[in-house]
């Protein structure tokens, strides 16, 4: 009888000791989550109010529509250029003189179009934080963050996508907004269709495959007419991959305009590029972005060979894949939305018989 509560308490204590080995030593520490709907002062971006002298500053790189920055001494500030909302975002910091970054807390969502701030607890209070590793560090209170390098990693398989692009384009709206000669005003509307557009061309040309298709695609002309050769071909495309800047803006009276930085169509063509064989007029302009003229088949077809014939079969298998970031044009339904609007919305309007000019037509 004594033997055996000999062995019943041994195992007692073994067990117990064992389990005691696992139990994390003090109070276990989680990064802190904010709840999307709890924060308060959202400041709505794009949106139809917007003015257009606040519209025009609007400097979005594409591949990074979540920036996040410093406001004053103790606060962060997130601005969304997403047209989706997205998920499960986490703010990092790298302190000065640290070789990791800190993980601040986690978002839950944030919604499309919106710019917001968040108070930083650091700067009150000695804080216990998760490296990038994860390892847990004791991180003093900190009185200046004005070398601190802030940062966000979004861990949404939409986001993901965005992200991927390889093409650095920051998208910016023509400074002068006014109807004068072959400009139309933009508004905040445009701005929108722009982004979505514009985001959906940088996905376009970050794909391995359209890189193969263009430099396989025969019959493409230079200015001269003389066939673009294969290291033509080839500068062509790296000035695609590395352009920084693609400036936008409205047409009127003709479809597009092109040449420098700048890309800009009109109104119907921000309203149909979600349509299978509608690229023409914006790569058209992008050919002259390129440094191309209407003597070469990168902006005009010729002998039934064009850049954007080219790019057709990728991009409407782009569209009927769904992979595009944006291939939906309910996300913004802008068309359908605006249909009965003129002057400052939809700037077409309607004709005085009650039709429309360039009625469009989605192939969903």
């Amino acid at each position: 009888m004594k033997y055996s509560l000999l062995i019943l308490s041994f195992s007692i204590l073994f067990f117990s000791c064992k389990k005691a080995e696992k139990e994390p030593v003090g109070a276990a520490v989680s990064t802190k989550v904010v709840n999307f709907k709890s924060i308060s002062g959202l400041e709505a971006l794009l949106a139809d109010t917007e003015p257009t002298a606040v519209m025009v500053t609007r400097n979005i790189v594409l591949r990074d529509p979540l920036k996040i920055e410093l406001s004053g001494t103790s606060e962060v500030k997130l601005i969304n250029f997403t047209l989706k909302t997205i998920k499960d975002v986490h703010v990092f910091v790298k302190l000065a003189g640290e070789t990791e970054r800190l993980e601040l807390l986690k978002i839950d969502s944030i919604t499309p179009l919106v710019s917001f701030k968040l108070p930083l607890s650091i700067v009150e209070k000695e804080e216990q934080l998760y490296t990038e590793s994860g390892r847990l560090m004791t991180i003093a209170k900190q009185t200046d963050l004005s070398k601190a390098e802030f940062s966000v990693v979004v861990d949404d398989p939409f986001y993901k996508r965005i992200n991927a692009i390889k093409i650095p384009w920051k998208l910016s709206f023509r400074k002068s907004q006014e109807d004068a000669g072959n400009w139309y005003r933009m508004n905040p509307l445009h701005a929108r269709e722009s982004l979505v557009m514009f985001t959906n061309l940088a996905y376009l040309f970050s794909q391995a495959a359209t890189q193969t298709a263009f430099m396989n695609y025969e019959g493409l002309t230079a200015n001269d007419g003389t066939l673009l050769s294969m290291e033509k071909k080839d500068a062509v495309y790296k000035d695609i991959l590395t352009r920084a800047n693609i400036e936008t803006g409205l047409v009127r009276n003709v479809n597009g305009l092109g040449g420098g930085n700048l890309v800009a169509g009109a109104e119907y063509v921000l309203m149909r590029h979600y349509n299978k064989n509608s690229e023409e007029v914006i790569v058209h302009e992008l050919g002259h972005a390129l440094g191309f003229s209407h003597s070469s088949n990168m902006t005009y077809a010729s002998n039934s060979k064009a850049f954007h014939l080219a790019m057709r079969p990728l991009i409407n298998q782009l569209l009927t894949d769904r992979i595009y970031p944006y291939w939906d044009y309910r996300i913004l339904n802008t068309y359908n939305k605006y249909i009965d609007m003129t002057g400052d919305y939809l700037r077409e309007g309607k004709k005085p018989d009650g039709s429309r000019h360039n009625p469009t037509k989605y192939d969903y």
